[in-house]
Parts: structure tokens; sequence; C-alpha cells
């Protein structure tokens, strides 16, 4: 997988909630940003879809977030010729 563009996410922290990040870090012996994504890749992953029995996406939940891509084809103008003005 290539290297993606980084950006700035900067936020505030109480000093407490800083130790408590470093504190599992040092637990798990990566860096605090390993574990803050970690922790986010996780909750990512216990999200569940809740679709109607009738809708498409109640069979297809399996495979929903396992390819890569863009989420939205209309950030390239090219998949979006013919629709509009």
């Amino acid at each position: 997988m290539a290297k993606s563009k980084t950006v700035w996410f900067g936020m505030k922290l109480t000093p407490a909630q800083k130790k408590k990040i470093k504190d599992l870090a040092r637990r798990d012996g990566t860096s605090a940003k390993e574990t803050v994504m970690r922790l986010v890749e996780q909750a990512i992953a216990q999200d569940t879809i809740d679709a109607p029995d009738e809708s498409f996406l109640s069979g297809i939940e399996q495979i929903i977030g396992s390819v890569e891509g863009s989420s939205d084809l209309a950030s390239n103008p090219k998949h979006m010729e013919g629709f509009g003005t």
C-alpha cells in the first residue's frame, strides 16, 4: 500500500487524558499515535449497519469496507460524466 499524505490533526487534552494515552501506549509498546489509531480502527470495525430486511445492504454487510479507493465516486469528475448539467 502506498504511503498516504499526512495532515496535522491536533487536539487539546487535559494532562490526565494525555497521561492515559501515554500509559496505554507504554503498556502496548507502541507510540501514542499508534495506540489511538488502533483504538479508532477497533471502534470502526465494531460498527454495524442496520439495514431493513428488504434492503440491498442486508445481503452484503460482510463485504462493506473490504475494497480500497475513494468512498465518493463523485470526487472524480470522470465518474460523473453524463449526470447533471
